[in-house]
């Protein structure tokens, strides 16, 4: 299994403080199977995290992990948020898998204005558009989910979303992205070790269970 959608590198953003924490994250993983880690830290003007920060730390951790022999290869992408500041790097964001996958967050109030166009434009360059956590924007119906997914958005599922972390709204509309069969990727978008007992609780869901073979994550290994 890959983990693709989560904070592990610490300090950057919102997620793993410090490398304790980081390296808590990388042992439950380890512990639950997973090969390989894919690292998203923000990418935004509220977090303008640079390739090289992201970089030393993703050397930093590497390092840790090999020291502490865990049997896991760990990478790192980012997640994007979609604002107009992003179009204007398109040639030089981190992407994963051998499709050029771009883990995409859209906002949270609302849609951007604009969104649709510039998400073309970002396929123009050459990217595979990845929607984080669908499931969690309060304008995601159903209607909007089919129309993301018969678009050719591809859509990436949070295991907390599963596990009900989020509320029971969002729980429900993660379930009904894997029943209707429309999940490419889930991820855990694990920012804490505190965290870790949601996601082991989503992992033996049988609604999830049933559908592993499914997502495209073995693809990324």
């Amino acid at each position: 299994m890959v983990e693709l959608h989560n904070h592990v590198l610490p300090g950057l953003d919102d997620g793993a403080r410090h490398m304790q924490d980081a390296l808590q994250m990388v042992f439950f993983w380890v512990e639950m199977g997973y090969q390989k880690v894919i690292a998203t830290p923000h990418h935004s003007s509220y977090f303008p995290t640079t390739d090289d920060a992201i970089d030393e730390k993703l050397s930093q951790l590497r390092q840790q992990v090999q020291e502490q022999e865990m049997p896991i290869h760990i990478t790192a992408a980012a997640e994007y948020l979609l604002e107009q500041e992003l179009l204007s790097k398109a040639t030089k964001l981190r992407f994963f898998g051998p499709k050029r996958y771009l883990l995409i967050e859209l906002g949270f109030s609302f849609l951007p204005i604009g969104w649709e166009a510039a998400l073309f434009e970002l396929q123009q360059q050459g990217y595979t558009i990845v929607i984080a956590h669908p499931e969690r924007y309060p304008y995601a119906t159903p209607d909007k989910l089919q129309y993301w997914y018969e678009r050719g958005y591809f859509l990436q599922v949070n295991l907390l979303s599963l596990a009900g972390y989020y509320g029971k709204v969002e729980m429900e509309r993660a379930e009904y992205l894997l029943e209707k069969g429309w999940t490419h990727f889930i991820g855990s978008d694990m920012h804490s070790p505190h965290q870790v007992g949601a996601v082991r609780e989503a992992l033996q869901k049988k609604l999830l269970r049933r559908r592993l073979d499914r997502f495209l994550n073995p693809t990324l290994l």
